[in-house]
């Protein structure tokens, strides 16, 4: 599985190319390279979205249940 480090460059360098992309293709939102290269930047950010809450709840996981249950209300 991928590391937070390499999915960060991975989603810099899937933002320029659907840049490049979205520039070839002059505002047309329905170019297929464009839209494939924006959902990849959409699908590597909810991975890192997922890590982080991934290890949030490892860490509410640590604490007693009491204590998470008051620091949610």
């Amino acid at each position: 599985m991928a590391t937070m480090e390499q999915l960060s460059t991975f989603i810099t360098k899937a933002k320029t190319e659907s840049a490049e992309a979205a520039k070839k293709s002059e505002g047309q939102k329905s170019e297929p390279a464009a839209r494939k290269k924006l959902k990849k930047v959409k699908r590597l950010q909810r991975k890192v979205a997922k890590i982080t809450s991934t290890a949030k709840m490892a860490e509410e996981k640590k604490k007693p249940k009491k204590e998470r249950k008051s620091a949610a209300s």
